[in-house]
């Protein structure tokens, strides 16, 4: 794969403690390949699970079944873990999950044809973050999304409000 990365956006968190971080009309025909990086975000009482869904020409949230994906997580306290899905509603945890305070996490995921409207959008990821008691994990992620439309951004979404002010998604050509 090429290694020359062309900046193309970025979305910094404003709000306080935020549940969803979206980037938006990012994507188009002039790259095959994006890198996409997130950068920095914590939680302060427990580990929670941080997914990604797409967002489509028109600028709406892919929230359909639309999704497969395949990922191993691993810790070095414990056993390694690891799911799969054929038709899920979003990309589970492709950057790992949220870390606890002080440590941040981070990840990158590369994204191959989102803006061609007639092939499915595929995805590979990992990330590392700290449980919070200062064991390591790591993840690989695998994903496709099984529709062939056009791809146009991406939402990072938790359950919980983690995204604190200065979490940072940036999107990268790949050439």
């Amino acid at each position: 794969m090429a290694t020359n990365l062309q900046f193309v956006k970025e979305t910094i968190n404003d709000t306080y403690r935020a549940t969803t971080i979206s980037v938006t009309d990012c994507f188009t025909t002039n790259y095959k390949v994006y890198a996409i990086i997130v950068n920095g975000y914590t939680y302060n009482s427990t580990a929670y699970q941080v997914d990604v869904r797409l967002i489509d020409n028109s600028g709406s949230v892919i929230s359909g079944s639309e999704y497969e994906y395949a990922w191993l997580q691993l810790r070095s306290n414990a056993t390694y873990n690891d799911n799969k899905s054929t038709s899920a509603t979003n990309w589970d945890r492709p950057f790992c999950t949220a870390d606890l305070l002080p440590e941040s996490n981070q990840g990158i995921m590369y994204l191959f044809n989102p803006a061609d409207s007639s092939s499915y959008t595929l995805a590979t990821s990992q990330g590392a973050s700290m449980n919070g008691s200062g064991d390591l994990r790591g993840s690989k992620f695998i994903g496709v999304h099984k529709s062939a439309e056009e791809i146009t951004g991406i939402q990072i979404y938790a359950s919980a409000n983690i995204f604190e002010v200065g979490t940072s998604i940036k999107v990268y050509g790949v050439k």
